[in-house]
């Protein structure tokens, strides 16, 4: 099998790393130590009944240093590299039990700094060492480690500011850098390829991940990050030979195989969403129409369940609409769903039906109230004139039907007859996030706070604006785990606070959190709408915290977020995994258990799960 230059079969053959929320912990008891499922060390019946065996042909400086501060992970990958080495190595029995103080320099500072990431630090400390002790040298073991990580760190660093090229020599420089336990670099490395149109290769590197990196996770992980380049037929290649080259024992590669799937099924889902209304053009085939149901159905998935009600409600098939919309509302009840019956129910001339399901958010939800605009039409012109009598205009009728690209052309073909107004460009901001389009919404807000103060006063905005910031900012938010309220603007927001609010959503959508955490205290927002933006950088921060390994400070941040809004079931998952790494596995497992409890998702039995076997050692 060809290989790719950077990625020989000695860097990654046989070498794990565990990726996601978790560290396994080692526990104290005697007997077969679990570090993650499938990987045993047996233990010696009693703590100090022998000393470290005699060096051999691998070196396990590192190996007793991790084992000694219970990194799990970190040990974890160092016992698969060793067995890569040396494949009749087997870890000492006496690995978890004290060892004998041995003359010279305990190199255990230098690890910690080494393992907190603090590389710079780590070469002082040693070379501090050294000045002192000048007979004294580093381990061979450290002295690479330190390598590694400052090539891993010029990786990192390069990619991040997307200096493609620069990733593409460091690895070159330090193939080892993008092996399986620096499964990061590795996918870096792939994007980096990708970035500079040498397809072939990005291939390649992903190709040896899915087989030759044990972890099914690991694999299937890859084959999303490849999706990001690769058409159907690469990633199914890809999901093929992740699902069956080179298995580990204890994993399940079935989830592997069920990676391509999902990418397909949300392709169709994707085109679900663009299907236009009534065209033929845009319509699933009955086969993949059967497919993606199906598979709504077998997961239960209420967003999925939403798309379909949305496709049928756009083919004009209300009854089909109906029935995933309350299929939707009976797996997870939401104002989404429910503003898709009330326009279901609406199409099919089941007014009171509509009407009984508005009930639960009438007045609470700014989409429900804008839908119910359809069922019952406002018997008076809208202010601003553009509503006629008997019913909705054509803009409301576009936002009912979910159809932004026409609020767009709608809007852009007003402006051109009679000019910009800043209801118009604060509407077009609306519509412009809600097509994932958040810088051109950001300058479209601020156009619109321009031209609001030079018009005179008027009432507050249509719902339509604040019915489609709700959603906007409900979406964008939940790609980055962050979630905010689905109450909609309140009523007594001015329009300039309104363009002050979509300005703070359309910058959480492009990431500027820093700048909006700066200026939000001096924002011109509702208290209410402050909340929404603060609890969602709590939330970013509260992601950012975990992939840091500070635990304590996720659920500080997940607490304080509390405060302002109940927690959703994305964050609570967070909690859990925050509970699990600091050891409070009977906390983490509750926590996990209650949300399973609630709805049963792949991400929380696998929360279950994995507390039950650390609490019970049924690994």
């Amino acid at each position: 099998m060809s290989r790719p230059l950077l990625l020989p079969a000695l860097v990654l053959a046989g070498i794990a790393v565990t990726a996601g929320l978790t560290d396994a912990r080692a526990q104290s008891n005697g007997g077969a130590r679990a570090l993650a499922p499938g990987v045993k060390v047996e233990v010696a019946p009693a703590p100090g009944s022998g000393s470290a065996p005699a060096a051999g042909k691998v070196d396990e400086t590192a190996l007793r240093y991790y084992a000694r501060i219970g990194d799990g992970e970190r040990l974890e990958a160092e016992i698969a590299r060793l067995r890569a080495l040396d494949p009749g190595w087997e870890p000492p029995k006496d690995l978890f039990a004290p060892q004998p103080t041995t003359p010279g320099v305990d190199e255990s500072p230098f690890w910690s700094l080494l393992s907190a990431g603090k590389v710079a630090e780590a070469r002082a400390a040693v070379a501090e060492q050294r000045r002192k002790s000048p007979s004294w040298r580093p381990s061979e073991k450290l002295l690479q480690e330190m390598d590694l990580a400052e090539s891993a760190g010029r990786i990192r660093s390069a990619s991040d500011t997307k200096r493609w090229q620069d990733v593409v020599d460091a690895a070159a420089a330090t193939p080892e850098a993008v092996a399986c336990n620096r499964l990061d670099n590795a996918w870096r490395l792939a994007e980096a390829y990708a970035e500079l149109k040498q397809t072939d290769r990005a291939f390649d590197t992903y190709k040896t991940i899915v087989t030759t990196c044990p972890k099914a996770k690991e694999r299937r992980d890859t084959i999303f990050k490849a999706s990001r380049y690769f058409g159907p037929d690469r990633l199914r290649e890809l999901s093929a030979l992740g699902a069956t080259a080179n298995p580990a024992t204890g994993e399940d590669y079935s989830t592997v195989r069920t990676a391509e799937a999902e990418l397909e099924t949300g392709r169709l889902l994707e085109r679900l969403g663009n299907a236009k209304p009534g065209a033929k053009a845009g319509a699933l085939s009955a086969a993949d129409l059967s497919r993606v149901q199906g598979i709504i159905r077998d997961k239960q998935d209420a967003d999925g369940a939403i798309a379909l009600g949305w496709y049928f409600q756009k083919q004009r098939n209300f009854a089909e609409a109906q029935s995933w919309f309350s299929q939707a509302n009976g797996w997870a009840p939401s104002d989404k769903a429910a503003e898709g019956l009330v326009l279901a129910y609406n199409g099919l001339g089941e007014k009171a039906q509509a009407r009984a399901a508005a009930a639960p958010w009438k007045g609470k939800s700014s989409r429900v109230d804008q839908a119910l605009k359809a069922v019952d039409p406002p018997r008076a012109p809208a202010s601003g004139g553009r509503g006629a009598p008997q019913g909705p205009s054509e803009l409301d009728r576009a936002l009912a039907r979910h159809d932004f690209a026409e609020c767009l052309a709608i809007i852009r073909n007003t402006i051109s007859r009679s000019g910009p107004t800043a209801a118009l460009v604060q509407q077009r901001g609306w519509c412009l996030l809600e097509l994932k389009r958040p810088s051109e919404a950001e300058a479209a807000f601020a156009e619109a706070q321009t031209l609001a103060a030079r018009e005179p006063a008027k009432a507050p905005a249509k719902a339509g604006a604040p019915a489609s910031s709700s959603a906007s900012g409900q979406d964008s938010a939940q790609a980055s785990g962050r979630t905010l309220s689905a109450t909609g603007l309140p009523q007594a927001a001015t329009p300039a606070q309104e363009n002050a609010y979509g300005q703070a959503v359309a910058r959480l959508a492009t990431g500027d959190t820093a700048g909006l955490t700066r200026d939000l205290p001096r924002a011109n927002m509702t208290p209410a709408q402050k909340a929404e933006i603060r609890a969602a950088l709590m939330a970013t921060e509260a992601n950012r915290a975990l992939e840091d390994k500070r635990y304590n400070d996720v659920l500080r941040l997940l607490d304080a977020r509390k405060e302002l809004e109940p927690e959703p079931r994305n964050l609570g998952i967070l909690r859990g995994w925050a509970l699990y790494n600091l050891w409070r596995y009977d906390e983490a497992y509750r926590q996990f258990k209650s949300i399973d409890d609630r709805l049963s998702t792949p991400e929380s039995r696998e929360g279950v799960s994995v507390t039950w076997k650390t609490i019970y050692h049924d690994w």
